[in-house]
């Protein structure tokens, strides 16, 4: 394979290749057959891609002051940009789009050689005379700077090969150009004329037979593609293997999924290698790599408030800060809990800098948070303006700031990632040449644009198999070749004729797509090179797409094609683990509850060791925590939590029923108004303002029900509250957990009653039958040494307050005792199955309830063990 490149490359010749990956392709392979030879060391070879070799020979001619300044990708966007607003102002809120189809436009044009005069002459309507109008003001601008871009290399290295001043001395092969344009044909022949020898790659002429396959849909037809390529390496692991896909620069990820699952199936839960075996032609853009995505969202910060779930995504980012994650996941899981709004720097650093202690600190979160506030203060000092390469320089300072890519060393991909990135920092430096200075929102808006139009796909040395397009495919030679979706709509495709150019005038060039015969000619031309690249050669289609129903593309008629059984689709690997599993009994008992352990949860963890016990074990033992949603306006915990602080602020002064009652007029309102301050205050702080009017709304709602609750509190007979906001500590055995109560009232006998307030649904304390409902403040009596004779739920919301309880006052006095001695009794019991270490799993359960620890209990598996 590829005899002829040494010989092509002897004496300093040049190979030029007509995209960048079939150089690289050739550059490996020339590598390989130099080891091959015996050789450890030798000249680089000359193999360029065609726009790499117009640079290099613009930069190897003589005068080069004589020569334009050449301009960058972004900076032509720039200034394409600029001349449209010239064009039709700033209508227009993002020009990017019109840009690229504007600059492909020039390119096709270039290529083609066709003046923009002639384009203005030429067109037919309103967009056709507004690209003619943008593109003759964008080519004075470049001639008037002396500037030139990468449309127009090819003309300028034209005309310097006729005048002598670029004098390219030995062979010139090229490879891969199977359209060819007219500035290519014309510098060959410039070649020639100026004595340069110039010749094509020998043509691979390897056949002209394949087979033909059919699948159900194309998910069935990419994973058989890769079930038959990885017994293609298995037979000969040195061979070279291609799998042709349309589509990979829309959907490249799926496509690549489908063809991983039967090259490497269980790739997603394999070593990385797995992933490497397939390498994909198109990668992504840069803004979706995970580590400038958080690059890109932390500089946006520096312009404009973050919504909590992009806060959160910079939270959890392991580019960011130091690698443990854990308190800074416990962090996003409280943000998760407070309303959501447009949060600062500044706000989320005041919002969490003063903990109380909890476990949610630590080193990882203390250290994101310290860099938060060093990130705050540069955003406060930002200047107004500053020239890119002085941009550039902030940036990268910044984002060191915040120790970004994040600890560790990167493997080879994270490497090439981060040094595309700073490639990126150096073109977007390069903007001062035609622009002096930015703001920042320019300067953040235009890396964002830069990085979401920049396609990167990191080197891979260990790929088997190599899936590509159609196009990035030409000139390549492969051991064995599958052509995926052949049906009639993809070949040939749907031309795409430029729509800024008139038909008539593309048509006089032969523009691509300028006919629907141009079309079919150029998917023929290009299916035989794919077809005669190997020897084994496979096409395939599927029956059904989208719901329509395909056939076979007629350009295959002109192959010796042979129609075989399909090859066997080996279906998702995830599936086949599904039927097989089975449930086994493994001796991995939980241990014993010891002295020193601290059991989280509070009575909730008893309440889920009656219901539920493998749940008590999960939260309470492994402290496990639950993921809630983002909250949206002001969630039920947070309304719960004001509404608490509120009553506490009320009743502090621990007054009885008679001077509760003696609370009128001014003074009740004034009571009230304190407690709902009291309540607000650490809320109303770092609020935007939708937040804002959200809590002047809640703060009516709460003072409404706080003069409700006085009223029925005050009717309900005598007490003297005792104590609110108290603890207790609850012993069982070697089980300790700390308690928190609402709300004590002292009765006349000696007596307490226990109140916990509930603000959401209303619930029961007990039942008809004189079971517990809720545990909780059971709980609570057992942690008290005084004699208690009522235990109270006081629901309190807008639809009603009122109070659920057992005991004096609720239920039958004499049988209290009994009650509460039973309940006792169950919780005791609970507690040594807890401390013994008990899981066992609550089949009777409803499937609802099941879910959130249906992973770890196997729920849904062992009831359908059960039948």
């Amino acid at each position: 394979m590829y005899d002829w490149l040494s010989d092509a490359l002897d004496n300093s010749a040049t190979l030029i290749t007509a995209n960048r990956r079939l150089a690289r392709v050739l550059a490996d392979e020339y590598a390989a057959q130099q080891l091959a030879t015996g050789k450890k060391a030798w000249q680089s070879p000359r193999i360029f891609a065609w726009q790499d070799w117009l640079g290099a020979a613009l930069a190897a001619g003589s005068e080069q002051s004589d020569l334009p300044t050449r301009i960058n990708t972004q900076q032509s966007q720039l200034l394409w940009e600029r001349c449209l607003q010239k064009e039709i102002g700033d209508a227009e809120s993002s020009l990017s789009n019109l840009v690229r189809l504007a600059r492909d436009t020039r390119q096709k044009l270039s290529d083609w050689q066709v003046h923009i005069s002639e384009v203005a002459q030429a067109a037919q309507n309103d967009d056709q005379r507004l690209y003619a109008s943008v593109a003759g003001r964008y080519e004075s601008l470049l001639e008037h700077e002396n500037w030139v871009d990468d449309a127009a290399l090819g003309g300028l290295v034209l005309e310097s090969i006729k005048s002598g001043r670029i004098r390219p001395a030995a062979r010139h092969t090229f490879i891969g150009f199977k359209r060819e344009r007219p500035v290519v044909c014309s510098i060959r022949a410039a070649l020639i004329e100026a004595g340069v020898e110039v010749h094509s790659a020998p043509a691979v002429v390897l056949g002209r037979n394949c087979e033909l396959q059919a699948f159900v849909n194309s998910d069935a037809e990419l994973r058989a593609a890769g079930a038959w390529a990885r017994q293609q390496y298995e037979t000969n692991p040195d061979a070279h293997i291609g799998i042709i896909a349309n589509g990979l620069e829309k959907n490249s990820a799926q496509i690549a999924g489908r063809v991983r699952e039967g090259v490497a199936p269980g790739w997603q839960y394999g070593h990385a290698t797995l992933f490497d075996a397939v390498n994909v032609s198109y990668g992504q853009r840069l803004s979706a790599y995970p580590a400038v995505s958080s690059a890109l969202l932390l500089l946006r910060w520096l312009v404009d408030d973050l919504s909590s779930s992009d806060v959160g995504l910079l939270l959890r980012s392991p580019q960011l800060g130091l690698a443990d994650l854990s308190a800074r996941s416990r962090l996003e899981l409280r943000l998760r809990q407070l309303p959501d709004r447009r949060w600062s720097p500044s706000m989320l650093t005041a919002e969490f800098r003063n903990r109380d202690g909890t476990d949610d600190d630590g080193d990882d979160a203390r250290d994101w948070l310290e860099r938060l506030a060093a990130f705050s203060k540069r955003r406060r000092e930002l200047p107004k303006s500053a020239t890119p390469s002085e941009w550039a320089v902030f940036v990268d300072e910044l984002l060191k700031g915040f120790n970004w890519p994040g600890q560790g060393a990167l493997d080879s991909p994270e490497f090439q990632l981060v040094n595309r990135w700073r490639e990126l920092l150096n073109e977007f430096a390069r903007l001062g040449l035609v622009s002096a200075r930015l703001g920042a929102r320019m300067m953040v808006s235009r890396l964002d644009l830069i990085a979401g139009e920049t396609v990167f796909q990191p080197e891979s040395t260990n790929a088997a198999v190599q899936l590509m397009g159609p196009l990035d495919a030409s000139g390549a030679s492969f051991d064995a070749i599958w052509i995926s979706g052949m049906t009639a709509s993809n070949w040939p495709a749907a031309g795409s004729r430029s729509l800024l150019v008139s038909r008539r005038l593309q048509e006089k060039y032969g523009m691509p797509d300028c006919t629907p015969a141009n079309t079919l000619q150029f998917a023929e031309q290009l299916l035989e090179a794919l077809a005669q690249s190997s020897e084994t050669v496979v096409c395939s289609y599927a029956i059904t797409e989208d719901d329509a129903e395909q056939t076979a593309s007629v350009l295959l008629e002109s192959f010796d094609v042979t129609i075989t059984e399909a090859y066997q689709d080996p279906g998702w690997h995830a599936a086949t683990l599904a039927s097989s599993a089975e449930l086994l009994d493994h001796d991995d008992s939980v241990p014993a509850v010891t002295a020193e352990e601290l059991i989280a949860g509070g009575a909730g963890t008893i309440q889920r060791q009656i219901r539920e016990p493998i749940a008590a074990f999960v939260h309470g033992r492994m402290r496990a925590r639950v993921i809630y949603p983002q909250a949206v306006g002001i969630p039920a915990p947070m309304r719960g939590n004001m509404i608490h602080d509120a009553l506490y602020k009320l009743y502090m002064d621990l007054p009885s029923s008679e001077s509760i009652a003696a609370w009128q007029g001014d003074e009740l309102t004034t009571r009230i108004d304190d407690a709902v301050n009291f309540a607000f205050g650490r809320h109303e702080k770092n609020t935007d303002a939708v937040l804002q009017q959200l809590l002047l709304l809640e703060r009516g709602r709460i003072s409404d029900l706080l003069r409700e609750f006085v009223a029925i509190d005050a009717a309900r007979g005598n007490f003297s509250i005792a104590s609110v906001e108290g603890k207790f500590e609850f012993v069982a055995g070697n089980i300790r957990m700390p308690l928190r109560f609402d709300r004590i009232d002292g009765c006349d006998d000696g007596s307490i009653a226990i109140l916990d307030y509930k603000t959401g649904s209303k619930k029961q304390l007990i039942n008809r039958s004189n079971e517990a409902q809720e545990i909780q403040l059971f709980v609570y009596a057992c942690a008290t040494d005084a004699p208690v004779s009522a235990l109270a739920l006081v629901n309190v919301d807008s639809r009603e307050i009122a109070f659920n309880g057992a005991g004096r006052g609720y239920t039958d006095i004499d049988a209290w005792p009994e009650l509460l001695q039973q309940i006792k009794a169950q919780i005791a019991f609970a507690c040594e199955d807890l401390s013994n270490g008990d899981v066992r799993v609550n089949i009777e359960q409803g499937i609802s309830a099941a879910r959130p620890l249906n992973l770890l209990s196997r729920y849904t598996e062992l009831r359908r063990e059960l039948g």
